[in-house]
């Protein structure tokens, strides 16, 4: 009979190694080998099964919708049967408290690794929910989580959090990334077998991403960050992966005494407001998904007293600050080189795209000028090395939602004149060809 073999396998990162050493040769952790066996036998042989395509069967594949739409969009039209989320963000954001909303309204099962029932249950009372409407459980043992929701036949399992499920039949601590893979795995593999949906809560690290494998995000179907500043009570849930639906999409939650709520006025955010007289403010639109969104630039140019200005931005690429200050600097011929220059998008909004190029250069320039940009006045364009505007993408969505919004005025690119314009009903609307046109005709 042959004897088990014996190996050792690191805790942090699931390499496995012959003879046990001090130091991970995979990680370089130190003392993270644990000894483990491989089991012993033939394993038994799945039944092989082959048939086509067409003959899947697509019922019962009706997305679950929840009262809330913003979490709705994000998943691209609610939680698909079967399909496993994986829900991250900082500690203190608010993943726990739309994790237990979630299970209140869809009757899930609710698996607590952190929290006590009492807390639990003292956070679905103070948010005003329906505690009868929710099982939950304190089991983290990954077997035991499986048994349970087989039991109950729950619909949707809800673990809080990944990293403090283990697996009794592999080596390695709780929240170790052996452990985290082989638990997320087998919660995958039950959700898909059974048709039953599942809600990963996940930790991050210091440098933003969720703990554990980078093996976790492949194997799941959806990956949603949770995302804000803890200084403003505002909420940003972003898709990074979806195989249902946009990665586009974004949905915008307000933290209240009784739980996250839906901003229904979203510019009201970003935008505030967009008829400030003081100079240094401009505002554009940015396209997240299905939606367009308003923001304010903010711009401080001030005297530097430093041999090299500084340039920050918070809110938009430093990179592309710095390029649109040689860019003015080159062919408008401010004088920008004595003076440190200041970037920030109200709301904490982040930029991702080249169609606020021409409102960071106008709010640059209004500030430097100490001259105020009219009421009512809005930008967009990408602006290149050689100071010509160029086209943005979906400028029709933007000219609308300039024109539900009430503005009067906009300066675009040439190229985009002319959709502008037929979107653009009631609106003044001016098409220039460089970056000194735009400046020349606003101040």
């Amino acid at each position: 009979m042959t004897k088990n073999r014996k190996y050792f396998v690191c805790t942090g990162c699931g390499a496995d190694f012959t003879k046990w050493s001090g130091k991970c040769m995979s990680c370089g952790e130190w003392n993270t080998l644990v000894e483990a066996e491989a089991p012993s036998g033939k394993k038994k042989k799945s039944e092989l099964t082959v048939f086509p395509l067409s003959s899947v069967s697509r019922e019962n594949l009706t997305r679950e919708t929840l009262s809330m739409t913003e979490f709705n969009i994000v998943c691209g039209g609610g939680i698909v049967p079967g399909s496993v989320i994986l829900l991250g963000g900082e500690p203190g954001i608010g993943k726990s408290t739309l994790s237990i909303q979630i299970a209140a309204e869809l009757k899930a099962l609710y698996i607590s690794g952190e929290e006590s029932p009492v807390q639990v249950r003292e956070r679905a009372e103070r948010l005003g929910l329906d505690a009868s409407r929710i099982q939950i459980s304190t089991n983290n043992e990954v077997g035991e989580i499986i048994e349970i929701a087989r039991k109950v036949k729950a619909g949707l399992v809800i673990v809080d959090s990944i990293q403090t499920v283990y697996s009794s039949d592999i080596p390695g601590i709780m929240g170790s990334v052996s452990q985290v893979r082989e638990s997320a795995s087998r919660l995958v593999d039950y959700a898909k077998k059974n048709n039953v949906s599942v809600i990963l809560v996940g930790h991050i690290t210091k440098d933003g991403s969720i703990a554990g494998p980078k093996l976790l995000e492949h194997i799941v179907d959806v990956v949603l960050y949770f995302e804000g500043d803890f200084s403003r009570d505002f909420r940003v849930l972003r898709a990074f992966k979806n195989r249902y639906g946009s990665v586009n999409e974004i949905g915008l939650f307000c933290m209240t005494a009784s739980g996250l709520e839906e901003v229904r006025e979203k510019n009201r955010i970003f935008l505030n407001p967009f008829k400030s007289s003081a100079p240094g403010n401009a505002v554009s639109a940015a396209i997240e998904g299905s939606r367009t969104i308003l923001f304010e630039v903010q711009s401080l140019v001030t005297y530097s007293s430093f041999s090299n200005p500084r340039r920050m931005a918070d809110g938009f690429d430093l990179n592309r600050l710095i390029l649109i200050c040689a860019v003015l600097e080159k062919h408008v011929g401010m004088q920008l080189n004595t003076f440190d220059v200041f970037i920030n998008v109200s709301g904490g909004f982040n930029i991702n795209e080249t169609a606020a190029d021409l409102s960071v250069a106008m709010a640059i320039s209004s500030s430097l000028k100490d001259s105020s940009i009219d009421e009512g006045t809005g930008f967009m364009a990408e602006v290149s090395l050689s100071g010509e505007l160029r086209p943005v993408s979906q400028v029709e969505k933007r000219v609308q939602e300039f024109r539900m919004s009430g503005f009067k005025r906009l300066i675009v690119s040439m190229g985009d004149l002319k959709k502008a314009k037929e979107a653009g009903e009631g609106i003044q609307i001016e098409g220039v060809k460089t970056i000194s046109e735009a400046i020349n005709s606003v101040f």
